[in-house]
């Protein structure tokens, strides 16, 4: 069993203004998305080639990869284009403005 970490991530009033953000924890990047009222965290990379998952386009639940289209599900990390790839996602936990993640 790995011991997971926790890390401050960023500002919820920054995730609420609707842009994705690209943040750092644990040595890894990690995004974050504003999903249907709450914040997901993600691996920052696509795990298709590696693409920067915060410069996507999301649309309901749906985040879509910028530099080959591929897409994921936010809420479970299903991709759409192979069922066998699964986005990395991250326990959030918010305390007042703070975002934290459990790497």
């Amino acid at each position: 069993m790995t011991d997971t970490k926790e890390y401050r991530i960023g500002s919820l009033a920054a995730v609420e203004a609707g842009e994705p953000i690209l943040t750092e924890a644990g040595g890894q990047d990690v995004a974050l998305f504003m999903c249907r009222g709450r914040v997901i965290a993600t691996n920052g990379q696509c795990p298709h080639a590696e693409g920067p998952l915060h410069e996507g386009d999301v649309e309901g639940t749906i985040l879509t990869c910028p530099w080959h289209g591929w897409t994921f599900d936010l809420e479970s990390g299903a991709c759409q284009e192979d069922d066998s790839i699964i986005l990395e996602r991250y326990p959030v936990r918010i305390d007042g403005d703070d975002v934290f993640v459990s790497l």
